[in-house]
């Protein structure tokens, strides 16, 4: 049986150098870094995602709109005092108005209270509190207006098994276990 197929970029990778030679992922690399940076996260959140952008969160939960869904987004990256994205895997499909793609990464991340010595490494060589093997799922959509090379994020899905991190902050103090029960 037959049926129709799209064409995709697909590339196991280590770190941005072979991915970023796709344009879509070329402009990831930008967004990662100003994430990662907290650049992004002090300036208008219209400079990234649609008006209509969708964030779903690890645990199923979905956040819809612009301004809500990008708070979101970042309140679940708050209690990282720094993080790192370093991709291990990726497919892109262009879409009509853009791409869309999954790709696997490690989430190098630093808790914003101090711990135990780093026992991980990034590529760089740089050491980290926690990494965390994780999943994202992004579509992208030009458009001219956009601030960043004519891209904007519609929606991010995120797909990371949160239990190393949640242990690690609860050992912390920065969560106790009765908050994980709200």
């Amino acid at each position: 049986m037959s049926f129709p197929t799209t064409p995709v970029f697909l590339s196991a990778t280590k770190g941005w150098e072979q991915a970023r030679i796709h344009p879509a992922l070329a402009w990831m690399e930008k967004c990662a870094n100003a994430w990662d940076s907290r650049e992004s996260w002090s300036t208008p959140w219209s400079d990234w995602v649609t008006d209509d952008y969708l964030y779903i969160k690890p645990n199923g939960e979905r956040r819809t709109g612009g301004a809500a869904a990008w708070e979101a987004s970042k309140a679940d990256y708050g209690a990282f005092r720094e993080s790192h994205h370093e991709p291990t895997w990726v497919c892109v499909a262009e879409k009509d108005d853009g791409w869309e793609f999954v790709g696997e990464a490690t989430l190098f991340i630093d808790l914003v209270k101090e711990g135990r010595e780093k026992k991980v490494q990034d590529m760089d060589g740089r050491r980290w509190d926690l990494s965390v093997g994780s999943m994202f799922r992004f579509v992208f959509v030009k458009d001219w207006t956009a601030k960043h090379d004519g891209i904007k994020i519609k929606s991010f899905q995120m797909y990371s098994d949160s239990g190393p991190v949640v242990v690690e902050m609860l050992k912390r103090g920065i969560m106790k276990t009765e908050d994980l029960l709200k």
